[in-house]
């Protein structure tokens, strides 16, 4: 219940009765409306600066942690960039080399810079750290699947070695490089006769003297040496076991006997231009089971991806042999 209150009145000496008035009352609540607001704010501000939550200490913590250690955090993601790039490279050569195409583009978006992490927001960062670890898990699952491909379909068994050791699969010159392939295999034109004939194997022209390398490991059958100006010159053939065949040609000197067991790059002689060869070079052919096969084929040691796609499109241009 309101209290009657009075105030005196000086002109005429007595106590009057004060009147409520709608401005005092509008006054006198925005006064507790504002004082209300005031304690509530300071109550707020009290809780958010002096009172914290578990969940307000992590986040903090959180923050700490990721200001503090961003700089290590930016190296470590450079360094992961680099090590994916690395295995998209490996992967793209392998792919090359096993189907001789390229493999198809990669539909994800490419890798985040350094620059980029380290001018990224909180906010961002966190998304850039997201978006790295979907590449990565992305790529594990496909290294995965290659894995389990290659394992059900290419394993080597230990009985296997042997084999995979015999096969020819190194170009059988000292310091190859594409350029050195100036005739392949298939119809070329004969140097003496000008005519068209099936060239059953690979030139490769570098300088005399040259080391000849044993393709695989396998034992020498032919040794021979010749002096007339035409067929093969100086040549050896190397037994690789499972009916496969090396034949080395036009060699200036053969250092390797008839019966000889070798070791996969193990020189067998030199360069040279013997028999009917009109440039120092070494005719290199491949016979599995009587056919001769395009060598190109089998050579899967010591090429990049590039390099190889190099010499299958040298190996196919219709120019002249050296033989």
């Amino acid at each position: 219940m309101l209290r009657t209150k009075f105030r005196y009145n000086s002109e005429n000496l007595r106590y009057e009765r004060v009147k409520i008035s709608f401005f005092n009352m509008l006054m006198t609540a925005i006064s507790y409306l504002s004082f209300g607001m005031l304690f509530f704010i300071g109550l707020l501000l009290l809780q958010n600066y002096i009172i914290e939550t578990p969940y307000e200490k992590q986040l903090r913590t959180e923050n700490k942690a990721l200001k503090e250690h961003k700089i290590l955090l930016t190296s470590q993601l450079s360094r992961s960039n680099h090590q994916l790039e690395e295995l998209k490279k490996q992967d793209q050569e392998l792919y090359e080399k096993l189907f001789e195409t390229k493999l198809p583009p990669d539909e994800n978006q490419s890798l985040t810079q350094r620059e980029e992490i380290l001018l990224a927001g909180s906010g961002d960062f966190k998304k850039i750290i997201k978006d790295i670890n979907v590449r990565f898990n992305s790529l594990y699952n496909s290294a995965k699947k290659t894995n389990e491909f290659f394992h059900a379909n290419a394993s080597v068994k230990k009985e296997d070695i042997s084999t995979l050791f015999s096969l020819p699969s190194i170009i059988p010159v000292a310091d190859f490089d594409p350029s050195k392939l100036v005739s392949g295999f298939g119809t070329r034109i004969n140097p003496f006769h000008k005519g068209h004939y099936h060239h059953d194997g690979v030139d490769i022209a570098t300088a005399r003297g040259t080391a000849i390398l044993a393709a695989g490991h396998g034992q020498v059958i032919i040794a021979k040496r010749s002096d007339l100006l035409a067929g093969f010159g100086n040549y050896v053939e190397i037994d690789h076991g499972h009916g496969v065949i090396t034949r080395y040609s036009h060699l200036e000197e053969i250092i390797v006997r008839q019966g000889q067991k070798l070791k996969k790059g193990q020189v067998i002689g030199s360069v040279g231009s013997s028999g009917g060869s009109i440039a120092p070079h070494v005719h290199y052919e491949v016979i599995q089971e009587d056919t001769n096969i395009d060598p190109i084929k089998f050579f899967a040691e010591g090429l990049t991806a590039g390099q190889y796609q190099e010499l299958v499109a040298k190996g196919t241009k219709q120019n002249q042999s050296l033989d």
